[in-house]
């Protein structure tokens, strides 16, 4: 059985590979991303996240789009290696834990806010993280 959770990277290191924020992320997420992404776009958000991960405060980063939702904050990406993808990725920061965990990821099909069902899933996804179900950080 695949575990819920999984380590993307780890806080430390050496520059140029200093990162301030460890990065987990739920296989369901990956999976959803995966659903619409080819390899190289995939690397690409990777390389999104290790930015955050090197940001003083991934909620309001210089290096990349970040905008709060609810109670967890959503990556926007689109064009480069995404080609027309309109990409969101969802995440919620863990101060204490110096981690940023990844929830969930979808390819955005129509302007305007965040579809409601996507909303649902992801106020989901973090009440089971807090709630224990998908287990303590790797």
């Amino acid at each position: 059985m695949t575990k819920p959770l999984k380590v993307g990277l780890r806080a430390g290191g050496k520059p140029p590979d200093e990162f301030l924020w460890s990065v987990h992320y739920l296989t369901a997420a990956r999976e959803a991303a995966m659903g619409f992404l080819n390899e190289t776009q995939y690397a690409h958000v990777v390389d999104a996240f290790r930015a955050l991960a090197r940001e003083d405060d991934p909620r309001r980063p210089v290096t990349e789009w970040v905008e709060p939702v609810e109670h967890y904050f959503e990556l926007k990406d689109k064009g480069g290696p995404l080609g027309r993808i309109n990409l969101r990725v969802f995440f919620t920061v863990l101060p204490e834990d110096r981690t940023i965990l990844v929830l969930h990821a979808v390819k955005k099909e129509a302007d305007g806010q965040t579809p409601q069902r996507t909303k649902i899933l992801v106020r989901r996804r973090l009440r089971d993280f807090l709630a224990g179900i998908y287990g303590p950080l790797p």
